[in-house]
């Protein structure tokens, strides 16, 4: 069954919702995130994925072009209209985050949410971060060993919190009924049983 690829103004609102969720909750890492700086420097690496979660998530429910972008931006914006600590700067980290994951979920067509899909577009919005911080002055002064170790840990934490927590969510969401009308179901029940 052929669905219509562009986006209506109900995946629009609970695109906006969810992204207005988590940009509270980027806020609050944001302190979780200066905690774990000050205590082990680096150990932040560990939860930098949950900053991606909302392209993640919205886009696995709406599966449509543009939806990742949008949710990261505007999750972006709650952040800093909240008093987010980065400023101006957290749109350019959203836009080009929820644009790496965009151009994953476009590499598949838009048609594959599996687990795979979403951990991949986790680990994307995680490596898109790393030149920001670079040019920013954030990371360019650490030894090649620690740089080294401190992607692989932004790209673990992408695929466990952004990708894996993302799907998570919106497979309970499903479960509660409150999707039924989003394309996460309708390609659920679109799928004929394996035997």
């Amino acid at each position: 069954m052929k669905t219509s690829r562009v986006v209506n103004f109900r995946e629009v609102m609970i695109t906006v919702i969810l992204s207005m969720i988590c940009g509270v909750a980027y806020f609050g890492w944001g302190f979780l995130y200066n905690v774990m700086e000050a205590g082990l420097p680096g150990s932040s690496e560990i939860i930098y994925g949950l900053w991606f979660v909302a392209s993640i998530l919205t886009a696995y429910i709406v599966q449509k072009p543009g939806i990742a972008m949008l949710s990261e931006v505007a999750a972006a914006f709650v952040e800093m209209i909240f008093g987010g600590q980065w400023g101006l700067s957290t749109l350019v980290f959203g836009l080009i985050q929820g644009a790496a994951a965009e151009l994953i979920f476009a590499g598949f067509r838009y048609r594959t949410f599996n687990m795979g899909t979403v951990i991949l577009a986790g680990m994307a919005s995680a490596a898109a971060s790393v030149p920001i911080d670079y040019y920013q002055g954030y990371i360019g002064d650490l030894t090649t060993g620690m740089l080294v170790l401190k992607i692989a840990l932004r790209l673990l934490s992408g695929a466990l919190f952004a990708g894996v927590l993302g799907k998570i969510v919106g497979d309970l969401l499903a479960k509660t009924g409150v999707l039924n009308s989003y394309q996460l179901i309708r390609s659920k029940t679109d799928r004929k049983p394996s035997f």
